[in-house]
């Protein structure tokens, strides 16, 4: 199977909220996507099958110093494949090659999968947020780590 990371399209955002609803447990608005996706400014990757259809989708935004991991979503057929790793690889390097030497986000608690990526990643649990999540008050791990040059 060939796969292509790229720049999310807007014939993507369908095929990229059926993910997100699949996955997510407080999934965001369809219009959130669509927004998102118009901005120029903003990180939107998806991982595409032969067919060209989203795998997996990744959303972040840079400050000067840092990338910010907003929404990171793998498809639930294409969990367990590393797309995820190669997505979040991906998305690192090109904060590299801009010059950006830190990543962040938050991620659930029970999301071991998420963890195990970005612990492989280098990324460190500086702190949790209590009672976060709305859906059921579960605790976010806020991650933080450098990026290596590549």
């Amino acid at each position: 199977m060939t796969q292509e990371i790229r720049r999310a399209r807007e014939t993507d955002l369908k095929d990229i909220f059926a993910i997100e609803t699949a996955v997510q447990k407080s999934p965001w608005l369809e219009s959130v996507f669509a927004d998102i996706q118009k901005d120029e400014d903003a990180c939107f990757l998806v991982v595409a099958g032969d067919d060209s259809r989203p795998l997996a989708f990744l959303i972040a935004i840079s400050g000067d110093d840092f990338l910010e991991i907003l929404n990171f979503a793998v498809a639930p057929s294409s969990q367990g494949q590393g797309i995820g790793s190669r997505l979040f690889q991906h998305a690192l390097q090109e904060a590299s090659k801009s010059g950006i030497p830190s990543v962040r986000l938050e991620v659930r608690e029970s999301n071991a999968p998420a963890l195990a990526i970005y612990l492989a990643n280098g990324l460190e649990i500086v702190g949790i947020r209590k009672g976060y999540y709305n859906d059921n008050g579960e605790n976010a791990l806020l991650m933080t780590g450098k990026i290596s040059p590549f």
